[in-house]
């Protein structure tokens, strides 16, 4: 695959790309519209998985900068704020991108604990979030749907499902890599994001055989980055170039 910009250039847009979406999460500053969708998003979410103990939910996309990643951490916001317990896990573990909005320390995270580098009790962080707390992603594995889909990965997840009343997992898009479907398997639901005049219905349609195929719990779709009547986007703004090239066509 051609790519358009260097290495050097990817990274610049990134930061850039990054500091932008910090600006979207949600605070006591984000409008009110904003925050009654997400109140919405999370009340639908409640009652599409009405069963007892703790809920795994997944958030992905068809490809990437879609808006998966901040939708899903100010989802998990949206829970804490109701005083739910909740656990966040990066497990886009090509292209994470949580520890770069929290601005925290990536590692240890998921991957480290995978490969028995670290305890769970080492991963786990805390945010400023009363309730919250984070699963960086960790070390850059070479293997992530080998991780993800592993035993180990179930045993990690139902030890957590102890302690949270929510774990939402931040997962790669996808029509890129097989990460999502790997890690299924141990997903109480999935919520796709979808990005208004950015996401392709074909590539939509993709994702969605490919969750059914997997016999994935599709709860819903995100609709992202709407534009209201006052010409205002009523979620987020045009994302960068960040992760645009770094997923590999590739299955492993």
């Amino acid at each position: 695959m051609n790519k358009l910009f260097s290495a050097s250039s990817s990274k610049r847009h990134a930061h850039s790309s990054i500091l932008n979406d910090r600006n979207f999460i949600i605070n006591d500053n984000t409008a009110f519209s904003i925050k009654e969708e997400y109140k919405t998003l999370r009340t639908n979410i409640m009652f599409s998985i009405p069963s007892d103990g703790c809920k795994i939910i997944g958030v992905s996309s068809a490809e990437p900068m879609e808006g998966k990643s901040i939708n899903c951490l100010n989802l998990a916001i949206t829970f804490a704020q109701i005083n739910k317990r909740v656990l966040l896990i990066d497990c886009d573990l090509r292209l994470p991108k949580q520890a770069l909005l929290l601005n925290l320390d990536a590692i240890p995270g998921i991957s480290n604990v995978l490969v028995g580098m670290n305890t769970i009790c080492e991963a786990v962080q805390k945010t400023s979030y009363p309730d919250l707390d984070v699963i960086f992603s960790g070390d850059i594995p070479p293997n992530p749907s080998e991780l993800l889909g592993s035993e180990n990965m179930g045993k990690i997840l139902l030890e957590l499902s102890q302690s949270y009343d929510y774990v939402l997992v931040d997962l790669p898009p996808i029509n890129i890599v097989s990460d999502t479907a790997a890690i299924s398997k141990y997903l109480s639901a999935v919520i796709l994001v979808v990005r208004a005049t950015v996401s392709k219905r074909d590539n939509v349609k993709k994702a969605i055989n490919q969750l059914e195929l997997a016999g994935i719990n599709i709860i819903g779709i995100v609709l992202n980055g709407v534009i209201s009547k006052m010409g205002i986007s009523r979620k987020y703004g045009k994302y960068g170039h960040y992760g645009k090239y770094g997923y590999s066509k590739t299955k492993e």
